[in-house]
């Protein structure tokens, strides 16, 4: 909030500030404030002046007026004070004078305390010559932080009725018409006037004895002409006389408190007279007959509902063991990354046999021994000598031909590949590569079959039953889940039902508050039973008791969200029950989690069955099942969220949305009985709630009643 001086400052005579302020002769501006009385009662105007004193000769020296900006202090209803039309003040102070311009306004504090009131702010601009196109300096100036004491009213000589009224007050009523007929409702009007913060007043309280009053609109008027917030609050009520005759209103007692005598008072209306005719009006206890007939209730009863499966160990020991198979595989299983192996020496033997062409004598005999020493696990050292092979041979099962054979072979190679006579790499002729090639076959097939150990992990072993092996542990464990929450849901318990047969009798008989408790006590027996919380919310119905019968459908409907007589029900309620705040969950939070869990173990039983095959484990699928699952679970935890419904309340009867944590607070609204409330904070004896329709306050703590299920006893 920032404004020019005069539009936002008073021009005022003579104020506290003025008188009391500390001038500094060596400023041309001084800003101070000042704040009188610092010490109120709640409820009590304390009047925060700020003044600005300007020296005249500075004064022709400004442009344009200063901007203020005023504080803004918390937890305070403030008003600002009329500026009347007067010329401004003035201050002398050491030869020097002053003009002073003072704003001020109004502060009463809600609650005992002390409060803290920031700093004001000046901000102004000189030129620094006279020239008219002189540029101007700029200057901030701050007034002092200043603080306000609240106490409360004392409660020594407190009068009976006392419910916060604060202020200097006066009381009167009037009827509209001053005639009426039995049944035919009259205004009734209630006016509270003084000196006080007008919006703060309570409701008196009324009593008719002839007839019913039903309070109606409030209205507030403000006196823009006086210095101290005073006015009038105007209070309806629709009287409906139930008596015939010359009937009298009993006189209106405001009991208040006075501030400035600092003690307590009562104001009295004067009692007024209204003149009732004959008339119709059915009477209020008619006897049962006359009553509406009582809604249905539930008659089977099935006990509390199994607790949730997510809630169980279980639910949580399969979520975080079902990748383990997976994962386990995937490690286990993992191929590993081999060089392509070399082709063999028998391999490139039997290619230089196939070529049917010369090939390097060396390189023949290299390929024929060292053939031999991977197939017989020969010392190549034992080749040199002449006799070995044949000896090694023989003693692998070759026959002594075969085996004389490939002895003659490498003699044959020997003398092509180390005879000095001859060039040191002779060639070969094709018909030596193939007798090599054809002698090394001959004893291999002669040879006994070497036992080669079956390496773990190739293709084709025992991976595909380890992966049914994990397959079956994941589905055992969750038909065991299964097994349990259906021995749970299997239990009853013998008490409950009797108390709730008791209530379908008590109900039958139309002793309904009977009905109501038996009802009650089975849900507090088994708070998880729908059947229970149902019965015990009709029973509270036919009794007349809207804030319970809101509890326990709500509670019902929070166990069991498709169930249709519990929307029914509620619909009959004039608070609404379908808003953001109040509104059932859409589905059972169980269903929501559970299907969560299908598709995770789907996810790991396929992603291990992908593994155990040597196939990627993340594909297409199993990517789109653990976002689905992923996605269902923040649902059931969205949901679990509206179903416990831990900050939610409802309220009772009677009940009224305040500004502040304070019965002398700004009375907001009356609320209906069993509205919905999210409570956030509690202040003492005080919650602050929101309600649907944008609706947010202060209501009393001890009417509002906590929809989130009790626990079992024991």
């Amino acid at each position: 909030m920032v404004a020019g001086l005069c539009g936002a400052l008073r021009i005022v005579p003579q104020l506290a500030v003025i008188s009391h302020a500390a001038i500094d002769t060596g400023q041309g501006v001084n800003f101070h404030a000042y704040i009188e009385p610092d010490t109120v009662y709640v409820g009590q105007q304390a009047t925060y002046e700020v003044g600005v004193f300007i020296d005249d000769q500075l004064r022709l020296r400004l442009r344009r007026n200063p901007e203020f900006v005023p504080p803004e202090p918390q937890g305070m209803l403030t008003y600002d004070l009329p500026a009347p039309t007067r010329t401004p003040g003035t201050r002398h102070v050491g030869g020097r004078t002053y003009e002073v311009h003072v704003f001020d306004r109004a502060l009463f504090p809600l609650t005992p305390g002390r409060y803290e009131i920031p700093q004001a702010q000046l901000a102004y601009s000189l030129p620094l010559s006279l020239s008219f196109f002189s540029r101007e300096e700029g200057h901030t100036l701050y007034a002092e932080s200043l603080a306000v004491v609240a106490v409360a009213p004392p409660e020594a000589g407190r009068p009976p009725g006392y419910a916060g009224a604060v202020g200097d007050l006066r009381v009167d009523e009037r009827l509209d018409p001053a005639q009426a007929r039995v049944g035919n409702p009259v205004l009734l009007t209630v006016r509270v006037e003084g000196r006080g913060d007008v919006k703060l007043f309570p409701r008196p309280n009324l009593d008719v004895p002839w007839g019913s009053a039903v309070p109606a609109q409030e209205r507030v008027r403000l006196d823009s002409a006086s210095e101290s917030v005073r006015g009038e609050k105007e209070f309806d009520w629709l009287v409906t006389p139930r008596d015939s005759g010359t009937v009298a209103l009993p006189p209106v007692r405001y009991p208040y408190f006075n501030p400035y005598t600092e003690r307590y008072d009562v104001a009295v209306a004067a009692p007024e007279t209204l003149r009732v005719r004959p008339g119709s009006l059915a009477p209020a206890d008619t006897g049962q007959a006359a009553l509406p007939p009582p809604l249905a209730v539930r008659t089977l009863y099935r006990g509390a509902l199994p607790p949730p499966f997510y809630t169980q160990p279980l639910f949580a020991a399969l979520a975080l063991a079902a990748p383990l198979p997976a994962i386990v595989l995937t490690g286990w299983r993992r191929p590993r990354r081999r060089r392509r192996a070399p082709p063999s020496a028998a391999a490139r033997l039997r290619r230089l046999a196939r070529k049917r062409s010369t090939s390097d004598a060396l390189l023949v005999r290299r390929l024929f021994v060292r053939a031999l020493v991977d197939r017989f696990d020969l010392p190549v050292i034992t080749l040199t000598d002449r006799g070995a092979l044949t000896q090694a041979l023989r003693r692998e099962g070759v026959t002594a031909a075969r085996a004389g054979e490939a002895q003659a072979v490498l003699a044959v190679l020997d003398r092509a590949a180390f005879d000095t006579a001859a060039a040191p790499r002779r060639p070969v002729s094709s018909n030596v590569c193939i007798r090599a090639h054809a002698a090394y076959v001959a004893v291999v097939a002669e040879a006994r079959r070497r036992t080669v150990p079956a390496r773990t992990g190739t293709p084709g072993g025992d991976g595909g039953r380890t992966a049914d092996g994990a397959a079956f542990l994941v589905a055992a464990l969750l038909a065991s889940g299964v097994a349990i929450t259906v021995a749970t849901a299997a239990e009853n318990a013998s008490r409950d039902s009797r108390e709730f047969d008791a209530g379908l009798t008590s109900y039958a008989q139309g002793r309904f508050g009977v009905a109501a408790t038996h009802f009650a006590t089975a849900a507090a027996i088994s708070p998880r039973s729908p059947d229970a919380w149902a019965n015990a919310g009709t029973a509270a119905w036919a009794t007349g008791d809207t804030a319970d019968a809101v509890v326990g459908w709500q509670r019902a409907g929070r166990l069991e969200p498709w169930a249709a007589d519990v929307h029914e029900r509620l619909a009959l309620v004039r608070a609404p029950q379908d808003g953001p705040i109040a509104r059932l969950p859409p589905v059972p939070v169980s269903s929501s989690a559970n299907i969560a869990l299908a598709a995770w173990l789907a996810a790991c039983t396929l992603g291990a069955v992908r593994a155990a095959r040597r196939r990627r484990v993340l594909s297409p699928l199993t990517l789109a099942m653990p976002a689905v699952a992923l996605a269902l679970g923040l649902l059931a935890i969205r949901s679990d969220e509206t179903a416990e419904a831990r900050d939610l309340s409802v309220v009772g009867p009677q009940a009224t949305l305040y500004a502040a944590p304070a019965l002398a607070a700004e009375h907001l609204r009356s609320l209906d009985a069993g509205d919905i409330a999210r409570t956030f904070v509690r202040d003492g004896a005080w919650t602050r709630v929101m309600l649907d329709g944008d609706r947010d306050g202060w209501v009393e703590t001890i009417t509002l009643t906590s929809i989130a299920r009790p626990r079992p006893p024991g």
